[in-house]
């Protein structure tokens, strides 16, 4: 449950995300009329749809603008995560039944305890909020899942050219005849070879697993350093940092895909994909339009 909880979640905030939450609550008030709201005639029923659905979207954009003034760090793509996003929806359901709460005690008064009428607020606030939520989140990830897909697509072209070079023997020789030495945090050279056999580089503790390609055959090493240490020998033109875990050799990338998350590189002679941080997504576009 705990692994679940930290999986990374995109941060979406846009006007859908504000507006969606607002006119669903509004429109779930006024024509299905659930719980007290059933008993009220049109117009009344209408003046409550219309201050709840407003101040469900008050409440949404005041909450997300404060966290990301108040935690500029914990609000980070990078670092969102599916409890975050829980957490967030838990806070927005929170702060809208003490509203609705406080505006029924301080505007009408209430014949029960307190207690109770904060019990029933809630029950009220949180059935009206599922579905506008519910339905604000699916829609936000097939907006996100579309323009991932498409900006997947773009990378993808502009890699062929590219691509049809690496496909012969020749062009992957002369991709780069620059010679690397990755050394041991002891500073002993582990590993000599050119920067065009280096495929990727990735994090795994306190050390790294350089894979690379000799004579077509994909080989592994372990070498007991961090990615940072061994990112500074390697060339920026060739070699870019997509994710705190990889570093990767551009020239072979050979397609690029997109969902909701984030966007991940298939690399030639490798099974597994390399995921890009969702902060370098932008990034990993300059970087391919440079190969």
């Amino acid at each position: 449950m705990l692994n679940f909880l930290k999986k990374p979640h995109p941060f979406i905030f846009n006007a859908y995300s504000v507006a969606i939450p607002g006119v669903a609550s509004f429109l779930i008030i006024l024509l299905l009329a659930p719980l007290d709201f059933k008993g009220m005639e049109i117009t009344q029923r209408s003046i409550y749809a219309l201050c709840i659905g407003g101040f469900v979207s008050i409440i949404i954009f005041s909450t997300v603008k404060l966290l990301q003034k108040l935690f500029p760090t914990v609000t980070q793509e990078d670092r969102w995560t599916i409890g975050k996003e829980i957490s967030l929806f838990l806070l927005v359901v929170l702060l809208i039944t003490l509203g609705i709460f406080l505006g029924i005690f301080i505007l009408y008064g209430t014949h029960e305890s307190a207690w109770q009428l904060f019990v029933k607020t809630a029950f009220i606030s949180i059935c009206i909020s599922f579905f506008p939520i519910v339905i604000l989140v699916l829609f936000e990830q097939y907006l996100q899942q579309k323009k991932q897909f498409k900006y997947a697509q773009q990378l993808t072209q502009s890699l062929k050219a590219e691509n049809q070079k690496l496909q012969t023997e020749k062009q992957h020789e002369t991709t780069s005849d620059q010679q690397l030495q990755l050394k041991a945090e002891n500073g002993k050279v582990e590993l000599q070879l050119f920067a065009s056999e280096l495929i990727c580089l990735q994090s795994d503790g306190n050390y790294v697993e350089v894979f690379y390609e000799i004579d077509k055959t994909v080989h592994k090493k372990l070498l007991r350093n961090r990615l940072k240490s061994l990112e500074e020998f390697l060339p920026k033109t060739t070699f870019f940092r997509c994710h705190n875990r990889f570093i990767i050799n551009g020239n072979y990338i050979v397609h690029v895909t997109g969902n909701a998350r984030n966007l991940e590189l298939t690399l030639r002679g490798m099974d597994a994909t390399i995921p890009v941080s969702r902060s370098k997504a932008t990034q990993i576009s300059e970087f391919i339009q440079t190969l």
